[in-house]
């Protein structure tokens, strides 16, 4: 290496000292120090030259990512799940996510960051509280099965913000959201394969239950007679999930969006098998008493799975009974916020217990 961009001349005068000898090896090596550090600034520069700037498209605006981003805030249900699947770490996160997603966190402790330490809880609306997403510094923030009408403009203040291109998108499309954070790392390739990782195994498990094939299925997430709605209707990333391994979407189902379902209308979920999430900590009996209920063919039929959610009892426990078994992990949670690593964990754990219901 060079010592110096200047020519260097050989004195007349053969160095004799020590001293001179190591003032002029001292010199040799600052000069190749600096230049060192002049090679790192410039590939660092060449690398932030190299990233491509990527818009992101909303209903409510757009924001533009100017550099590749290392700061990413999870601020959806399903959000920390899809970044995990990257391979990434979130600065903040959801509090519920540690204690319901065993699958995220089991992804993140393979991750250089880890668990994040900063959650934040949803305010009463349902939006993230800006203060407190602000005060994580992400340059990224993934905002995704939100309508952000209300916030966006603030929210995009603070960072570039991955969120739904569309209406329709609020409802569920975790594939979109993870294609979009792909394009943010410069990683497109790796979030294809991730979600055809997924769509793999749905085909796997297709193939391993063919008496999927055909029936169509309704998804209730039930709190109490006053509070229940369905969570597949069609064009969801539940009824996608269901869909994957065989069974039928129901498009009538569509309008069922959003909708709190009275308990005069539960028949509206007349489908072949019913699944019920049951949130409601001991009020399951008076949804199996009803008379509108027990008139579905399904029920009937004995074409009914209960699914019992620990996470409202006391402790708020990731556990769930099914078929009078106890089962470790939050299915409820999995199902109705489906991303690339809850969808795999539910088909493994669903698939069984679905099997055992149309039978």
């Amino acid at each position: 290496m060079l010592s110096s961009s200047r020519p260097v001349h050989r004195s007349r005068r053969v160095l004799g000292s020590l001293t001179a000898l190591a003032a002029a090896t001292a010199l040799t090596l600052t000069a190749c120090s600096s230049q060192d550090e002049q090679d790192d600034q410039a590939g660092g520069e060449t690398a932030a030259t190299d990233f491509t700037p990527v818009t992101f498209t909303t209903p409510w605006g757009e924001s533009t990512l100017e550099a590749p981003p290392e700061r990413i805030a999870a601020v959806g249900y399903k959000d920390p799940d899809i970044i995990a699947s990257m391979g990434q770490s979130p600065v903040i996160w959801p509090e519920n996510t540690p204690k319901q997603e065993v699958w995220t966190v089991d992804a993140l402790e393979d991750t250089d960051g880890g668990v994040p330490d900063t959650t934040f809880a949803y305010n009463g609306d349902g939006m993230p509280p800006l203060e407190e997403i602000a005060a994580a510094e992400p340059d990224l923030i993934v905002a995704s099965q939100l309508d952000l009408e209300d916030v966006y403009t603030q929210l995009s203040g603070i960072a570039p913000v991955i969120a739904a291109e569309d209406m329709e998108d609020v409802a569920g499309n975790w594939q979109q959201t993870l294609t979009n954070l792909g394009e943010a790392l410069g990683e497109e390739e790796r979030a294809d394969q991730v979600i055809e990782q997924t769509e793999d195994a749905a085909v796997a498990i297709r193939d391993e239950h063919p008496e999927f094939a055909g029936k169509t299925v309704s998804l209730i997430q039930y709190f109490g007679m006053d509070e229940m709605r369905m969570l597949n209707p069609s064009g969801t990333d539940a009824a996608t999930l269901f869909g994957d391994i065989g069974f039928e979407d129901d498009p009538d189902t569509a309008e069922l969006k959003g909708v709190q379902l009275s308990a005069e209308r539960v028949d509206d979920l007349a489908a072949d098998v019913i699944v019920v999430l049951d949130n409601s900590d001991g009020e399951a009996g008076d949804l199996e008493d009803s008379a509108v209920f027990r008139s579905i063919p399904a029920v009937q039929d004995g074409q009914v799975l209960m699914i019992t959610n620990n996470a409202f009892k006391e402790g708020n426990e990731a556990s769930f009974e099914a078929n009078g078994e106890h089962y470790e992990g939050n299915l409820a949670w999995a199902v109705a916020y489906p991303g690339p690593l809850s969808s795999r964990w539910a088909l493994d754990t669903l698939a069984p217990l679905l099997a055992d219901t149309v039978a």
